[in-house]
């Protein structure tokens, strides 16, 4: 099996790469980051968000009749802020990434997918969740690229292939780690939220739950990928605090915030 891989050069795509390589598998990795040289892995420098840059490598793809078996989209970016507040360029960069970028991807190189081939696109529980203040840009993302998943699972299904959508939760990875920093730095910034985002930043790390290993939502992803009849939705490290809130009517859900937050 031939799998090209988003965002593998770090966290769950580094790992996932991994894994398919060591199970004997080939791996074609593209990042925006330079990967750190592996056997049985093929790394390609572009970002996702560049639709030149991507058609130049399914180009080469094409050029050396190289075919596909899977398609993983995995490269998102996260970044906490207030939708009145928030810098207008960081705000599209993360939905270029988050959702342009998985579909960049799936266009440049869905002409190399074969007839049978499938796609695996990684969003987050948040995705299907209530988004919580200051979260609010990255859940809007992941929901977006959540409906993308679906519609573009409908279309490939009249041809016979298969779209799987991977919600992970928190992970052990830079990403996570970066979101606590960007909540600091929030608090930091706000003239609006000053209270809020500081209190906020105490109910992250509560309701962030504890991170897994990147390599369980590796092996995940690698079973879809060879599953005889795979889910078209898998969860992995579902958070309760943010399920049972997601549950809740909105009013109800925005009073019980302002309590904690004001």
């Amino acid at each position: 099996m031939r799998v090209l891989i988003s965002g593998g050069s770090s966290g769950v795509g580094r790992a996932l790469c991994e894994h398919l390589a060591n199970t004997g598998h080939e791996v074609i990795s593209v990042d925006v980051a330079p990967f750190a040289p592996a056997r049985g892995i093929e790394s390609y420098t572009a970002d996702v968000t560049s639709e030149g840059a991507l058609s130049d490598i399914a180009r080469d793809l094409t050029e050396r009749d190289i075919t596909l078996d899977a398609i993983v989209s995995l490269a998102g970016i996260h970044t906490m802020t207030s939708f009145v507040e928030g810098d207008s360029a960081e705000m599209r960069r993360v939905m270029d990434v988050n959702l342009m970028g998985a579909m960049l991807l799936v266009k440049c190189f869905y002409p190399r997918l074969a007839p049978r081939g499938r796609v695996v696109i990684v969003t987050s529980e948040v995705a299907s969740l209530s988004p919580m203040p200051f979260n609010g840009l990255y859940s809007v993302s992941k929901a977006a690229l959540d409906t993308y998943a679906d519609a573009l699972g409908k279309e490939l299904a009249l041809l016979g292939q298969r779209v799987i959508t991977v919600r992970p939760g928190a992970i052990a990875t830079p990403l996570a780690e970066g979101s606590l920093r960007s909540t600091e730095r929030l608090a930091e910034a706000t003239v609006l939220y000053r209270g809020a985002s500081s209190r906020f930043l105490t109910l992250t790390r509560r309701f962030m739950g504890k991170p897994i290993a990147p390599g369980r939502v590796a092996a995940l992803i690698a079973r879809t990928l060879t599953a005889k009849r795979p889910r078209a939705v898998y969860s992995i490290n579902r958070n309760l605090g943010l399920s049972l809130m997601g549950i809740l009517p909105q009013s109800l859900s925005r009073f019980i915030l302002r309590k904690l937050l004001k």
